[in-house]
């Protein structure tokens, strides 16, 4: 049984199958870790959505909440207007939310409300690692008298007052080595395009000694951007 990771598959499910065939995932041996946006940017969204809930529901894959998903539910529950939305995504992946029979959009809203924020994982490469969208945000933060961060603790806290602010957030890629030291857990994350890091990172994962950075820009084929897969066993990265 291999553990992989993908993040901001932005709806493009080509090259998600075309990934999946890429490192030859076996269904019911392997699991693949979605951390968040697998749906917006692009069409095909809602399609993608539903491949991934089927992949849940047989035990192939867990799906993390990212900023888009929480988006998606929040239109649905009326508390994103519709005119917001479009301002800022792709209206096509809207109007394939709004083709659904009620008895479909109920069972999607259900699906997304139900997905966790972060897991932990023990990565044979990090330890203990605690897999998550968008990192940690500064505001939430919650230390010991070591000032010591505890990553798990600081993402509970930060969603229990703020899910919202949590998924938008990405306080993580802007703090210096001082204060990323002081992670207790390695994190992986996404939502944050690693061309944004530096132009050394366009199109692939970004590793420091305290986090990753798995989106390598998906959503931004234009601008070099990838998709990209990490084998948690093997430590090895894929791209399509």
């Amino acid at each position: 049984m291999a553990d992989y990771i993908m993040a901001d598959v932005q709806g493009d499910i080509n090259s998600f199958n075309r990934l999946l065939d890429k490192i030859a995932f076996k269904s019911g041996e392997d699991r693949l870790i979605i951390n968040g946006n697998i749906l917006d940017i692009r069409s095909n969204g809602i399609k993608i959505l539903f491949t991934v809930k089927d992949m849940v529901e047989k035990g192939d894959a867990v799906m993390i909440k990212g900023n888009h998903e929480l988006f998606i539910q929040m239109c649905m529950e009326g508390t994103l207007t519709e005119r917001n939305w479009v301002r800022s995504y792709d209206e096509s992946m809207l109007k394939e939310l709004q083709k659904l029979e009620k008895d479909k959009q109920d069972e999607l809203l259900t699906f997304i409300k139900g997905l966790p924020l972060y897991i932990e994982r023990e990565t044979p490469k990090f330890g203990k690692t605690i897999i998550t969208h968008t990192g940690l945000m500064n505001d939430y933060l919650v230390a010991g008298p070591d000032e010591c961060i505890d990553a798990e603790a600081s993402i509970r806290n930060a969603v229990n007052n703020d899910e919202y602010g949590y998924l938008i957030s990405a306080d993580i890629h802007y703090w210096g080595h001082e204060k990323l030291n002081k992670i207790d857990k390695y994190i992986i994350c996404g939502h944050v395009p690693t061309y944004q890091l530096g132009p050394e990172y366009k199109g692939r994962i970004f590793r420091s000694k305290k986090y990753m950075d798995i989106d390598a820009g998906s959503g931004y084929r234009e601008r070099g951007g990838r998709l990209a897969c990490y084998s948690i066993d093997e430590d090895k990265e894929f791209y399509v």
